[in-house]
């Protein structure tokens, strides 16, 4: 009996110092397993890259807006500022003008950070500008010719959810900012050149489709809400005020570098 401790008591010492020094020895890959002396490899869940930059263009679909026009002068004076087809009658505080606007075109771009919140999401600081385009309003009834533009750049946080799909990624999400709506142009030859601005939010959803290890192209699909917008003519005389908070539908295609 002796003997055979003899025998096994270095076999029992050895085994005991391999167990100790080999995870000190393998590097921050290896670790104890709580359940069993032996050690194993485990992966580091640590993404390649922490932030990442983004850019992207596309086009956004023409909208309805319904305003309100409100004369500030005399209501005399009204009859001799009303556009000549426009009934001078009418209520010059109450005028409904509405328009139609073309298919335009939208650019943006911004910071990102990878998260490993709800298993894998992004937050990103983006800025974007949006153009579209009229040549006719109808104001009080009459149709009339205009030519103004409608321009918005705004200033977003966004949080994004992502879903991996096979070979690609998903994601959805929304934020929220401060938006600038400028309207500029004229209706009827009277000019505009005013500016309206308040919160602003947007829904995202959209798909990355990976090139390389740092660079992926999106598509992405963007609906953007302003706040209520309010635009005087440049002579203060006349302001248009939209009846409900303007929204765009955007479709866009972009490309993201990681770093």
């Amino acid at each position: 009996m002796e003997k055979l401790t003899t025998k096994i008591l270095p076999l029992v010492i050895a085994t005991a110092l391999v167990a100790i020094s080999t995870p000190a020895l393998a590097g921050a890959g290896f670790r104890l397993n709580s359940k069993s002396p032996v050690p194993r490899m485990l992966p580091t869940p640590r993404p390649s890259f922490d932030n990442y930059v983004f850019g992207y263009g596309g086009f956004v679909f023409g909208s309805s807006w319904n305003t309100t026009g409100s004369w500030h002068g005399d209501p005399g004076d009204w009859a001799a500022h009303c556009p000549d087809p426009v009934d001078p009658n009418i209520d010059p505080t109450n005028v409904p003008i509405n328009w139609e606007l073309d298919r335009g075109w939208t650019f943006g771009g911004g910071l990102g950070k990878y998260s490993d919140l709800f298993g894998g999401s992004r937050f990103e600081l983006e800025g974007t500008y949006l153009s579209n385009s009229t040549n006719s309003v109808n104001y009080a009834g009459m149709d009339l010719s205009s030519n103004f533009d409608i321009k918005t750049k705004a200033v977003l946080v966004n949080f994004l959810k992502e879903i991996p799909l096979g070979g690609a990624t998903g994601y959805f999400g929304g934020g929220i900012g401060w938006a600038w709506t400028e309207m500029d142009g004229d209706i009827y030859t009277i000019q505009y050149s005013s500016t309206s601005s308040g919160f602003a939010w947007q829904l995202i959803a959209g798909i990355d489709f990976p090139i390389t290890e740092s660079l992926s192209i999106f598509t992405q699909y963007r609906y953007l809400v302003t706040d209520q917008a309010a635009f005087t003519t440049d002579f203060g005389d006349f302001t248009l005020r939209s009846h409900d908070n303007p929204a765009s539908h955007s479709v866009l295609i972009g490309a993201r570098v990681s770093y």
